[in-house]
This record gives C-alpha cells, sequence and structure tokens, in this order.
C-alpha cells in the first residue's frame, strides 16, 4: 500500500496491487480447495491486520486520486475475511484470542504503536 493515500499511484504501483490482488484472489480459492490447511491463515489474518492498522479504511475518501485502486484492494480483504470466517471459524477465532491477549498484555505499554486502540482496529472488529 503506499504511504500516502493523498498521492496518485505510479504505473508500476498500480501493477504491484494488481499482483497483491491475484495473490489475495489466490488465497480465496486455495480456502475453497480440497486442502484449505495449506493457508497459514493465522499468518494471513496478521499481516490482514498489520495492513489495517497502517492504512485504516477510515482514511479513504472520496477526493482521493486512486480510491478506485485503493477500495479493490480492501474489498478483496474483505473476501479473504469473509471466506475464512465461513471455512476456518477455529483459526479466526484463535486469531481473535491472540488479539485479545495482546490487548491485554500491551494495555499498560504507554507506547502508541502497541495501544489498545491499535489493536482493536475495524479488521479486528470485524472478524468479531
Amino acid at each position: 500500500m503506499p504511504e500516502d493515500f493523498s498521492t496518485d499511484l505510479t504505473v508500476a504501483e498500480k501493477q504491484y496491487m494488481r499482483v497483491i490482488m491475484r495473490c489475495i484472489s489466490r488465497i480465496t480459492k486455495a480456502l475453497h480447495s480440497e486442502n484449505p490447511d495449506l493457508i497459514r491463515s493465522f499468518d494471513v489474518l496478521i499481516e490482514m491486520q498489520k495492513l489495517f492498522i497502517k492504512h485504516p479504511p477510515e482514511n479513504l475518501r472520496q477526493d482521493l486520486p486512486s480510491l478506485v485502486d485503493l477500495d479493490f484492494v480492501y474489498r478483496g480483504l474483505k473476501d479473504v475475511s469473509d471466506k475464512m470466517i465461513e471455512l476456518q471459524p477455529h483459526k479466526c477465532k484463535a486469531f481473535l484470542e491472540f488479539c485479545s491477549q495482546s490487548e491485554d498484555s500491551t494495555s499498560s505499554d504507554s507506547a502508541p504503536e502497541h495501544s489498545a486502540s491499535k489493536q482493536n482496529n475495524a479488521f479486528v472488529k470485524y472478524i468479531k
């Protein structure tokens, strides 16, 4: 994801995002396969959470030059999340428990990057 949503994406950045979206699409398809346990769901969920912490969807605005591309990424992540919740709810529950434990262990930590509000972001709320 670009560091600054307010700048227009370069051609290379748009192509890179398309590659990422193909990977996300393949993850979704793999979840439907005969062997969905080949997907390391917990790791995928953690990486998705990191993206939501760094780039919360609340930062998307109608005036952004690459809104369509950015919106496409978030919709792809939603599709993967929905499939994981549907097909591997036990792994989603383990992820939520991990987030809860992380939130508990960092609640006394004063560092802003570990604040409970960041641990309980829109992505974690959606999975709940």
